[in-house]
């Protein structure tokens, strides 16, 4: 089955927003899949490269509602709540990555004991297959079995920016069922169509109290740049544009470096690194995109070794990465362009 593209612009990511981003490259993924599915030509994504980057989606999708289904039903698909009993499946694993505690507990994080990781991938491995690999793919970009923390764990990929009782875990779970015993229509809700929609389309409200991955500079609360104790803030979010964020970053990768672990387009200590991400101009698929994504001139200036070969018209942007010394959250600045 094939279908004629038709570019379609999303003005909610904004290019000079790391979570826009991260949130476009959700975008990609999630049709991509849905694609695959229906036998019909891959999805592509170009960026409008002006004064404010926004991504363009070329597939079958002529407008932003039937964009905002096929969304709403992949979210529903990897939370376990289908429709109806009959296509309801099982949550995706990665949503599940649950390790015990001293006292037995589950933890929601990114930090398991590296025989627990080891044992999980080689189960997902050996299930996967090149059309079918998306839990593989969650978690080989964001963990490995070697590079481990003081304490044993296995040390999390570079954007890891939770912390305390803000488990990365606990987030994604929390965009997917909402706060605990809040009611349909609030806030507190899970994510949903709308929540799709708007962060597609914009403009971000960030008015709803669901936790956040820290991915936005809009999220950030230094205590440097405040009069008082920032900790007792809620962060607001949108929480759409987080849930598609956690989609995107399947298209990164980690690997082992001696004892560290090193991120696709992250340079430095893991206090006061950078992070770099390309826009492109022309259409690419979703693995074409993550090759770009690992592409070595995707670095900063300073970084970049020889001459570039980046293909003509790529745009590398650059954040800072910087985490407190109270806790170890981590943000992201605003992104320098060139």
């Amino acid at each position: 089955m094939t279908h004629d593209a038709h570019p379609l612009p999303l003005p909610g990511l904004d290019g000079l927003d790391p979570l826009g981003f991260l949130a476009a490259l959700g975008c990609l993924v999630a049709t991509t899949e849905h694609s695959r599915a229906e036998g019909a030509r891959e999805p592509s994504m170009s960026w409008q490269l002006g004064g404010r980057p926004i991504p363009v989606l070329h597939g079958p999708w002529g407008h932003g509602d039937a964009l905002v289904e096929v969304l709403h039903d992949d979210l529903r698909r990897l939370a376990g709540r289908g429709s109806d009993e009959e296509s309801r499946a099982p949550r995706d694993p990665f949503l599940e990555l649950s390790y015990p505690d001293a006292d037995g507990k589950p933890v929601h994080d990114l930090k398991p004991p590296p025989s627990v990781l080891r044992e999980l991938a080689q189960g997902l491995v050996d299930q996967a297959t090149p059309e079918r690999r998306r839990t593989v793919d969650w978690l080989s970009a964001v963990l490995t079995d070697v590079a481990v923390d003081g304490s044993g764990a296995a040390k999390p990929f570079a954007l890891h920016f939770t912390a305390g009782q803000q488990r990365f875990g606990v987030v994604a779970l929390e965009l997917l069922d909402g706060k605990a015993g809040a009611k349909p229509g609030s806030a507190g809700r899970p994510v949903d169509a709308e929540d799709l929609r708007i962060a597609l389309h914009g403009p971000w409200p960030d008015d709803r109290t669901l936790k956040v991955f820290g991915w936005s500079p809009t999220q950030d609360r230094a205590y440097a740049l405040r009069a008082v104790d920032p900790s007792g803030d809620t962060k607001l979010g949108t929480p759409g544009a987080d849930w598609l964020a956690l989609r995107g970053i399947g298209l990164l990768s980690s690997a082992p470096v001696r004892d560290r672990i090193a991120t696709s387009g992250v340079h430095g200590s893991w206090k006061r690194g950078t992070w770099s991400y390309p826009l492109w101009p022309m259409p690419l698929t979703a693995e074409v995109a993550r090759s770009l994504l690992r592409h070595p001139s995707v670095a900063p200036p300073d970084e970049r070794r020889g001459s570039s070969t980046l293909p003509l018209g790529v745009e590398v942007l650059t954040c800072r990465i910087t985490r407190s010394e109270q806790g170890g959250y981590g943000a992201l600045s605003r992104p320098s362009r060139g």
